[in-house]
C-alpha cells in the first residue's frame, strides 16, 4: 500500500529530519441559536416521562397504511423486501401501532413509546417527486402507572397524552401559541378523536 511505503521511507529518512509545517485550515463556525430546541432534549424529556424510543421500518404494509390514511396514495417500492413492506410510510403511525400490538401480545400492560423519523409524501414539486418530513410521534396505552402495591390500576386517556405533549411544547416556550383541535379519523374507533395542533 502507498501509505505503508511512505511510512517506511519516512522512518528510514528519520522523522526528526522532516520539517514541521503548520497545517493551513480555515475554521467555519456553525450557527446555533440558543432558542433552537434540539431533538435530543425532546427525547430526554420523553424518556424522563417513561417513554421508550423505538425505531421502525420506513417500509410498511400498503393495506394497513391505506386504513390509516384512506385516499392518500403512497410511494410503492419497485422491488420490496416483502409485500408487507412494499410502501413508504406516510406517517409514523403504522410502525408505532404495530409495535403496540407486538408488546400487548406479550402481556405488556403499559406501553409508552415514541419515534422520530422521516415520512415520505409524494409531491410533484419536491426533488425526485417525494417530500421527506421529519416527524415525532408517540403512543401510550394500558395502565397509567407502573405496577405498584399502593396505586390503583387506571387506564391512560387522551389527557395523559395531551399533558405529555404540552410538556414537550413547553420546552419551546410557545405553549400558549398552540391550540388543540379535535378531528375525526376513520382509522380510529368511532367516538375517538385525533388531536391536531395549530398555531393561534
Amino acid at each position: 500500500m502507498k501509505e505503508d511505503l511512505v511510512e517506511e521511507v519516512a522512518r528510514v529518512y528519520g522523522y526528526n529530519n522532516i520539517p514541521d509545517e503548520p497545517v493551513q485550515a480555515s475554521l467555519i463556525m456553525g450557527t446555533h441559536r440558543e432558542a433552537d430546541l434540539s431533538l435530543k432534549r425532546v427525547k430526554t424529556l420523553l424518556n424522563d416521562k417513561g417513554y421508550q424510543e423505538v425505531i421502525t421500518y420506513s417500509f410498511v404494509d400498503p393495506k394497513v397504511q391505506q386504513m390509516i390514511h384512506p385516499g392518500v396514495e403512497a410511494l410503492l417500492l419497485p422491488s420490496p423486501i416483502s409485500v408487507e413492506m412494499s410502501a413508504m410510510r406516510l406517517s409514523l403511525w403504522t410502525g408505532l401501532l404495530a409495535t403496540v400490538v407486538y408488546n400487548q401480545n406479550r402481556q405488556q400492560n403499559r406501553v409508552r413509546i415514541f419515534e422520530s423519523g422521516l415520512r415520505f409524501v409524494p409531491d410533484t414539486q419536491a426533488p425526485l417527486g417525494i417530500r421527506q418530513d421529519l416527524m415525532l410521534a408517540g403512543v401510550i396505552c394500558g395502565n397509567r402507572y407502573e405496577e405498584h402495591w399502593n396505586l390503583a390500576k387506571e387506564t391512560v386517556d387522551f389527557y395523559d397524552l395531551k399533558g405529555d405533549l404540552e410538556s414537550v411544547l413547553d420546552l419551546t416556550g410557545k405553549l400558549n401559541e398552540v391550540e388543540f383541535r379535535a378531528e375525526a379519523n376513520p382509522a380510529l374507533h368511532p367516538g375517538a378523536i385525533r388531536s391536531d395542533l395549530s398555531e393561534r
